[in-house]
């Protein structure tokens, strides 16, 4: 699983923290996370410290945003490319949005742990949240022992009424990625799994960018749902390879060649051809989810709309370029110009200023 991204997230929003390489026999290789667990660990007991001896809550809430950001940029240049573009206020929330999904995402996907140990830490990453709502605020909640990610989840989700049962979903999904399932259909893969790992995080996202004035809240959600589904469906293809060599694979079951032959099996057991078609295959259902969601994004506020639009183009951009390679062993993603080149020039000068000087 990724937050894949709205962020694989994201996932989701792209993940970005692991490469696969190949063997001289052709074997996959997958290389070190960014941050293994030891690392996780270590920069969340000094972000915790600083909470703790901070002066107040909304110090705490600062330091717990700076946090989520730092996650971001570690792990996502293409969506912390577009959060650049919110306000604030609202991309603090959002950078605290991605850290509270980014963690589990990497218990399942890169931690060096046995599937029981990482069920374990999901159930109590899970009771943890559940706890936090025993706290008025973030420093608070912290000082007693939550996650700097889910006290400050907690304060983003009160503020912006978003529903538990949302990240209740999300987790489930993650847990679902310890132990791999198949899916019979693209409904089953939609409405089974996507709809906890990437549509509920785009429910996330819409809480927090609101409604634009004559436009309700349910109509800025089903376009945050297309777009999420989307974004989950490009990171899909994108990490066929990857996943097969962890004996998963996202492509639904009935989904056949153009002989007839099911890609299920092959991919799995590495077959490059499969892989190239389960790639083509995820990224043309892709293309139809961000058709939908375009009309829908002039429900979102106006002053999120930008990022929005942005995100749309840039992960467009990126699933065009995975329909036009024909190629599953190499893996798509978008140089830095290409990046620029969806924004408006008039805002280039944030993306840079934001990778060199945001911390």
């Amino acid at each position: 699983m990724r937050l894949k991204q709205a962020i694989r997230p994201f996932r989701s929003v792209p993940n970005q923290n692991v490469r696969t390489d190949r063997s001289e026999t052709g074997e996959t290789l997958l290389a070190e996370p960014v941050w293994d667990q030891g690392e996780w660990s270590r920069r969340e007991s000094s972000v915790t410290s600083r909470i703790v001896r901070s002066a107040d809550d909304s110090d705490g809430r600062l330091l717990a945003s700076r946090w989520g950001r730092t996650i971001l940029r570690s792990y996502s240049s293409s969506f912390f490319a577009v959060t650049r573009f919110l306000p604030q206020a609202k991309r603090a929330d959002v950078e605290i949005v991605y850290g509270a999904v980014r963690y589990p995402d990497e218990v399942v996907d890169t931690f060096d742990l046995p599937d029981t140990a990482k069920i374990r830490i999901l159930e109590d990453w899970r009771d943890r949240y559940e706890d936090s709502d025993s706290f008025a605020g973030v420093k608070d909640a912290v000082a007693a022992g939550i996650p700097v990610v889910l006290a400050g989840f907690r304060d983003v989700a009160r503020r912006n009424d978003i529903p538990d049962s949302y990240y209740a979903s999300f987790l489930r999904a993650m847990r679902t990625d310890v132990v791999p399932r198949s899916f019979e259909s693209w409904d089953d893969l939609i409405e089974g799994y996507v709809y906890g790992s990437a549509t509920v995080v785009g429910y996330f996202l819409a809480h927090i960018y609101g409604a634009a004035e004559g436009y309700s809240l349910s109509e800025a959600k089903a376009s945050a749902r297309a777009l999420a589904v989307g974004l989950q469906l490009t990171n899909f293809a994108r990490d066929v390879a990857d996943d097969s060599a962890r004996r998963r694979c996202y492509l639904p079951a009935d989904v056949v060649d153009e002989s007839g032959r099911p890609l299920l099996e092959p991919v799995l057991a590495g077959d490059r051809e499969a892989i190239t078609q389960a790639q083509l295959s995820l990224a043309r259902e892709a293309r139809r989810w961000y058709d939908e969601a375009m009309p829908g994004i002039c429900a979102f506020n106006l002053d999120s709309r930008l990022a929005i639009e942005a995100c749309h183009h840039l992960y467009s951009r990126l699933n065009d370029k995975i329909l036009a390679k024909r190629d599953g062993e190499a893996r798509t993603s978008l140089s830095y110009r290409e990046k620029l080149s969806v924004l408006p020039r008039n805002k280039y000068w944030r993306l840079p200023i934001a990778m060199v000087f945001e911390r």
